[in-house]
């Protein structure tokens, strides 16, 4: 697994788009729209992707963690996570996780 900043995509929807679920996972709120995944947390989220993926922060800072070690961030950040594994954000934040374009 690799995290690596990147650029930003031109558009991202705006929170307000997406579908919010009731049920509470991991203490967050999380929301769809089409593939993309919105997630607001209080403070820590674990994350198992299984195919190249971009977190967009909109708010917050805090950091990555995962097997080879920490990655801060903040908001108006966006990092593309490379292959399979797992990973947890740190920090009351809100992200966007959207399918990585190559």
């Amino acid at each position: 697994m690799k995290i690596v900043k990147t650029d930003p995509p031109a558009h991202l929807p705006a929170a307000e788009e997406f579908t919010w679920r009731e049920n509470i996972v991991q203490g967050a709120r999380t929301g769809s729209l089409g593939d993309l995944l919105i997630v607001r947390s209080p403070r820590r989220f674990k994350r198992f992707c299984t195919r190249d993926e971009c977190v967009c922060f909109l708010a917050g800072s805090g950091h990555f963690k995962w097997a080879r070690g920490e990655t801060p961030f903040a908001a108006g950040e966006c990092f593309r996570i490379g292959a399979e594994g797992e990973y947890e954000i740190n920090g009351a934040c809100e992200f966007i996780v959207a399918p990585s374009v190559n």
